[in-house]
């Protein structure tokens, strides 16, 4: 008889793990299937608030294991890049990491609470059965419950035959790049900062911040009139540059970027994140803050609660109607999380140079998703 496991996690990200390891924790037998990863989320450096490593069922010595750096100070620079204001936070706002090294920590953690982890070179296709799932790639994986958690709504959607609905493409999308530094004083000035650059541009943002021996660039661009993000990033570094922001010799053609285009808060849009025998949670559920499409928080937050709706329903004499209950604890959770603000803070952030009382509520809004 080929192996039944309890839980199948299709996706090895850092929300797929970290279910993965609750479940594991918990004496399931689950098995991550780590299948290659659609455009979703940042693999470069990243930055998190400081709600994120302390978020409970993730391991204490995370931040230490995948070696993130606190950083206190957010600087914005105004558009025209003449200005500048700060906020200084008393502990750590947050935390520059490499996304690389983040799920590295994560895959060890999971492994450690005895989840199995398979590498799988095609995306498998999922067969929703009466009595358990089915992925069938080059190798085929049973198990009783599935818990999707990478990809983007729609096309996870679409794979498991279910009605996409009101869902609707989410136009926020990121472009960045990192940029292998020299070894000089010169960048000195930049670390531990994280930089907010004001755009000329209506619906675009930078970002830059400075992680040992890598300088972060990044543009998110949140109107489709902004394409990708490319064009403002390109223009961003060469102001940057222009205004002695940045130095004018840059290692630009060895440095290594990306595109990605997260599902900034379509979880919000979703009729169900249910179908049979399975949840869709991370970013497969759209659990993407809406400001500046931080992936991490609320993707991982999504999957532990849905490792735990999983739970019950391996218990229960219902499974689907215990998986239907995701809706209600996603909601009490995240929803306000994830709900766009009420003011574009685009169009805020060049008033923080005016009136420097709104810098601290701004700030809150960018970090940790508060309503401003």
């Amino acid at each position: 008889m080929p192996r039944t496991y309890d839980v199948a996690v299709l996706g090895a990200t850092v929300a797929g793990l970290a279910a993965a390891r609750h479940l594991g924790r918990n004496g399931c037998d689950v098995v991550v299937i780590d299948a290659p990863v659609g455009d979703t989320e940042c693999p470069l450096g990243e930055w998190v608030g400081r709600d994120f490593f302390a978020l409970a069922h993730l391991p204490k010595s995370l931040a230490a294991d995948c070696r993130a750096r606190p950083f206190k100070l957010v600087r914005y620079h105004s558009a025209g890049l003449n200005s500048q204001v700060e906020y200084k936070a008393r502990s750590a706002a947050g935390y520059f990491l490499r996304a690389g090294n983040l799920i590295r920590a994560m895959r060890a953690a999971a492994r450690r609470a005895k989840a199995t982890v398979r590498r799988e070179p095609i995306q498998p296709a999922v067969h929703l059965e009466e009595e358990g799932v089915r992925l069938a790639g080059v190798t085929q994986t049973r198990a009783r419950l599935l818990l999707v958690a990478q990809d983007r709504p729609n096309r996870v959607l679409a794979e498991l035959g279910l009605p996409v609905g009101q869902v609707t493409k989410s136009h926020l999308s990121a472009a960045a790049v990192d940029v292998p530094l020299r070894v000089t004083g010169a960048w000195a000035k930049l670390k531990g900062i994280l930089h907010v650059v004001a755009s000329g541009r209506h619906g675009e943002l930078g970002l830059f911040f400075v992680l040992g021996p890598l300088l972060h660039l990044r543009v998110v661009s949140c109107q489709p009139s902004c394409g990708d993000g490319t064009a403002g990033l390109s223009t961003m570094i060469t102001r940057l540059q222009e205004a002695r922001i940045l130095p004018g010799k840059l290692a630009l053609g060895r440095a290594r970027g990306a595109v990605w285009c997260p599902p900034a808060g379509v979880a919000l849009e979703m009729e169900t994140h249910a179908a049979k025998r399975c949840l869709l949670a991370g970013t497969a559920g759209g659990f993407v803050e809406t400001i500046t499409g931080q992936t991490l928080l609320p993707s991982v937050r999504s999957a532990i609660l849905a490792a735990k709706t999983i739970l019950a329903a391996l218990q229960s004499k219902d499974p689907q109607g215990t998986l239907m209950s995701f809706k209600s604890s996603w909601r009490k959770a995240l929803a306000d999380y994830i709900r766009p603000p009420n003011t574009s803070l685009q169009m805020l952030l060049p008033l923080l140079f005016a009136n420097r009382r709104i810098v601290g509520k701004f700030t809150r809004a960018v970090l940790y998703g508060q309503d401003i």
